[in-house]
């Protein structure tokens, strides 16, 4: 499969997600650009300071290629634990918000009311009634919500 069949899988697939997928993979991709910018702000510095200081140019480039390499394989093993969603269904008890963008919200799941913190997308939960049934998909790693339906 080239690169050009890869960007139209990609493309399309962007163009028929869902509301939930879209606001996910919003949520992941801020949060993976954060993780990014260190390792780029490196590679800059390496550069100007390869330049700077009279290396070879081979020199800067080859390092400047093993801070991408470990880049990528950082930002791939960190996007893998931004993959396990789990779901929850039930009734919104409560839902508080405890800092600026962090909030805990309680679920009744059949008998068991369930406390998730939500660090990410919890701004969604607060146009929600009290009691009103909800699907969330939720990461316990990184206290990732997402708010799939209400009923």
């Amino acid at each position: 499969m080239g690169l050009k069949d890869k960007f139209a899988e990609s493309f399309a697939r962007s163009k028929t997600m869902t509301g939930p997928e879209k606001k996910a993979n919003e949520i992941m991709g801020k949060l993976l650009m954060k993780k990014a910018i260190v390792p780029i702000v490196l590679m800059v510095v390496v550069l100007i300071g390869g330049i700077a200081a009279g290396l070879n140019s081979w020199a800067i480039l080859g390092i400047n290629l093993l801070i991408a390499v470990g880049t990528y394989f950082y930002v791939k093993k960190a996007g893998d634990k931004y993959q396990n969603f789990k779901p929850y269904v039930g009734n919104l008890i409560s839902l508080e918000k405890k800092g600026k963008n962090e909030y805990i919200a309680i679920i009744k799941q059949g008998k068991m009311p369930i406390k998730l913190e939500i660090h990410h997308g919890g701004e969604d939960l607060m146009n929600i009634k009290k009691n009103q049934m909800v699907q969330i998909s939720y990461n316990p790693d990184a206290k990732i919500a997402i708010l799939v339906a209400t009923k």
